[in-house]
């Protein structure tokens, strides 16, 4: 409810929210009573919030989540009320509605989207299977945080998928990730939790962007640490049906394999571009990546993730072969004739290491020029005494030392990826002998 870009104001309003259905804004929520809502009265208020019917009678358009604040409690409403009714009011008029949701007759017809979709009066009640904490965070997730509203396919009349629940979808051109148990395999609680204040994704793929940046700053990150581990504890326990479930692809021959990964998956995004992927078939797109980042990079990311790539491109159920796979499917499907040869001709190898695209990405705006006295790549009398000392030495200055940023500047490169980069600045500035086995 509030458009940072305007500068009228917290809770005033105008906030811009892209859905497959048109472009909502956001109301707004002060006491202003012209404009806001400061002639409401509590019930009112609450009646909004729990059941999308406004003060006036007219139905509210889904897009505000009234479908998951219907789980919160009476309390909680009317503490929301409370504050509201005390921050400044503004006034700043709403947004009016595009076509066709301007016309007579549109939110009464939302009766019907509700009769199908929309179940109220059901009450939270703590399962006593399962511990306060447990309870805690799924009040959070399916109540007042709404995470279902993004991270849940939805159908065509834009109600959620409760069979694919917190699996992943797609909110204003970026990729709500699967959230579930089987989602997050492998990460902690308190690694999954750290997510909302850190604003890093996990398995170090970039930052958090897109509409989860906002949540973050202006809503998740001022969650106390028992309500975020709360969130955590209940998200791993959560299982639903994978909507990319595929049959076992191990004896299909690579190719085969990796388009049926693609036609399944992959599609979404790299057959129009979504969320700036490169698309399928763009040769000098794919062939530039390969030859700035090199070809196991492009497998880590994929794996991995990787800023707007979601780990294993959205399939939980692939495994790293099957994504290999996918990746081969694609640049046979994308690259020209001669940059195929080049490729099978050298493989990996042909292509940047990932201790070369780690120094390209952050140790060469020093180590190509000698800035603030670093030893310059392939010198080799500047190198010499540094490989005297060994690899632990090297690595260890380049990770934590007074004189050198840590972690060599590159916040998102695990300690394997250090030293990788180590070896190759080694190799390329040695006077003898082979490093790379170090």
């Amino acid at each position: 409810h509030t458009n940072t870009k305007l500068n009228v104001g917290q809770f005033a309003g105008g906030l811009p929210i892209k859905t497959p259905f048109g472009t909502f804004y956001s109301s707004n929520i002060t006491p202003d009573k012209e404009t806001g809502i400061g002639t409401w009265t509590e019930k009112q208020f609450t009646r909004a919030l729990k059941l999308g019917v406004s003060a006036d009678g007219s139905n509210h358009f889904p897009v505000f989540p009234y479908v998951y604040f219907a789980n919160i409690t009476d309390e909680d409403a009317k503490d929301l009320y409370a504050y509201f009714m005390s921050i400044p009011a503004i006034h700043h008029p709403n947004h009016k509605l595009a076509f066709p949701f301007n016309m007579p007759g549109a939110r009464f017809s939302l009766w019907g989207w509700k009769l199908l979709f929309f179940f109220p009066n059901q009450k939270f009640a703590e399962d006593l299977t399962h511990s306060k904490e447990w309870n805690r965070g799924k009040y959070i997730v399916d109540g007042l945080g709404h995470c279902s509203m993004c991270h849940t396919p939805l159908n065509v009349l834009g109600s959620p998928k409760q069979r694919f629940y917190l699996t992943g979808g797609f909110v204003d051109g970026y990729w709500a990730p699967n959230i579930t148990k089987h989602g997050l395999k492998g990460h902690s609680r308190y690694a999954i939790a750290d997510i909302f204040v850190t604003n890093e994704l996990l398995n170090k793929a970039g930052p958090v962007a897109g509409p989860m940046a906002d949540v973050n700053h202006n809503s998740l990150g001022y969650l106390n640490v028992e309500d975020r581990l709360a969130i955590a504890t209940y998200l791993k326990t959560v299982v639903s049906e994978d909507p990319f479930q595929l049959p076992d692809l191990e004896k299909q021959a690579p190719l085969k394999r990796g388009k049926q990964v693609y036609v399944n998956v992959c599609v979404i995004c790299h057959q129009n571009g979504e969320m700036s992927a490169p698309v399928i078939g763009d040769a000098s797109n794919w062939y530039r990546r390969l030859q700035g980042n090199g070809l196991t990079a492009l497998y880590r990311h994929v794996i991995n993730g990787y800023n707007s790539m979601p780990i294993k491109g959205a399939c939980l159920t692939c495994n790293d072969n099957d994504i290999v796979a996918a990746v081969d499917y694609i640049l046979d499907e994308s690259l020209t004739r001669s940059q195929k040869v080049e490729l099978k001709k050298g493989g990996a190898d042909s292509f940047p290491s990932k201790g070369e695209e780690i120094y390209k990405e952050n140790c060469s705006v020093c180590h190509d020029s000698g800035k603030f006295a670093a030893p310059v790549i392939g010198n080799k009398q500047a190198w010499q005494p540094l490989i005297g000392q060994g690899l632990d030495k090297l690595v260890e200055n380049t990770m934590k030392t007074k004189h050198h940023p840590d972690n060599g500047g590159c916040k998102l490169c695990t300690q394997a990826e250090i030293v990788d980069a180590v070896k190759y600045m080694v190799n390329q500035s040695k006077t003898d002998g082979n490093f790379s086995l170090w």
